[in-house]
Formats: structure tokens, C-alpha cells, sequence
């Protein structure tokens, strides 16, 4: 089955959600207006990345995309082209991956996490998905991103935008790169 995210919130995130649970804790933080907290606390957002707990993929269409990882998922083919690539950014994995539309941090509830999907239906019956969970190894790795769009559109309610993930296992983070800096231009819709 294809993995097709609906943004709503103009980004998607990957995080694990027993690392991000360890990481409030220790930092007492209580707030599930997470995202709000991510974006108005810098420094917490910087030992975030350096430590691998989320990875957000901001400033992109709020269209569907769909979600592939390496070696989990049929490589995009063909009918796709690569628009961007950037590797490098830490992410701690334990007990799976979640690649989810960053609105998801709007109001957290953990409570939602207990599948390997969150879907939502619209008024005209369609099922979109806003998360997704994979079941990878727990470990550090550093994650790539790549971005395609279809060379010839298709209609809705079918992607024409895609991102591609994989993972390199590490030992351990040797410094970190911030997907929000200027130089990372994520939004394949736009290119």
C-alpha cells in the first residue's frame, strides 16, 4: 500500500515517539502545544536537533505527499523526478519511526500513537492519513531527505509530490544541521 500523508499545517515531522516522551520528561516539559513550544523556545529546538529527537520538514505546500523510506517501501520509479536531496540530520530512533504532518504537534496527544497509522475522513469520504509508523531498529542514525514530483500531474486524490527517506546507522551524533536555516529548501511543490 502507498503511504500518502495529507499536510494540512504546511510541514511533515520524524521523530520517534519513545525518544520525544524521554525528552519532555527529562526537560519538564508538560505543554502539548509542542510545536508552539518548538518554535518559541530556540535553544530547546537546537538540543533537539543536536540530540536527534525530531526533525521537522518545514515551509512546504499543504498538498499530499507520498512517504517512502528506504528499505521499507518500492523506490519512486520512473514517473518521478528528484527535485531536492540533503542528508545529515540526527534522529534517535526507539520503539519505530513516526514521519507524520507537523500539525500533529499543534495539540500532541500521545494518546493517538498506539497504531502504526492516524487517519482522519473528510466530508466527501475520502481517508487521508496525517501519520505514519515504521518499524526501525532503535539507534542513532542520520537521516536523508529526498524530494520528487511526478513528471506528468495526476488527479487528486493522488500525489503528485513525494519525499524518500533513509536512514544511516551511527554510533554517535558528531554536531547537527537545522532543517529551518535558509539554505533548505524543502517544498518540491514549488520547484
Amino acid at each position: 500500500m502507498d503511504r500518502v500523508l495529507s499536510t494540512a499545517s504546511y510541514g511533515i515531522c520524524l521523530f520517534s515517539l519513545e525518544v520525544l516522551q524521554e525528552f519532555l520528561k527529562k526537560e519538564k516539559i508538560r505543554s502539548k502545544k509542542l510545536l508552539n513550544k518548538f518554535q518559541k523556545d530556540k535553544k530547546l529546538y537546537l538540543t533537539m536537533q543536536k540530540e536527534g529527537i525530531w526533525v521537522p520538514i518545514p515551509q512546504i505546500n499543504s498538498v499530499e505527499y507520498l512517504i517512502k523510506l528506504e528499505g521499507y517501501d518500492i523506490p519512486f520509479n520512473d514517473d518521478w523526478e528528484q527535485k531536492m536531496g540533503y542528508d545529515g540530520f540526527n534522529i534517535e530512533i526507539k520503539d519505530g519511526l513516526w514521519i507524520s504532518d507537523i500539525g500533529s504537534f499543534y495539540t500532541f496527544n500521545v494518546s493517538e500513537y498506539s497504531g502504526n497509522e492516524i487517519s482522519y475522513q473528510t466530508y466527501d469520504g475520502i481517508t487521508n492519513y496525517s501519520d505514519f509508523k515504521y518499524d526501525v531498529p532503535s539507534g542513532k542514525y542520520l537521516l536523508s531527505i529526498k524530494g520528487y514530483a511526478r513528471k506528468q500531474k495526476v488527479e487528486y486524490p493522488n500525489p503528485n509530490y513525494g519525499f524518500s527517506f533513509s536512514l544511516a546507522k551511527v554510533e554517535e551524533f558528531d554536531g547537527f544541521k537545522n532543517p529551518r536555516e535558509e539554505v533548505y529548501d524543502f517544498n518540491v511543490a514549488q520547484m
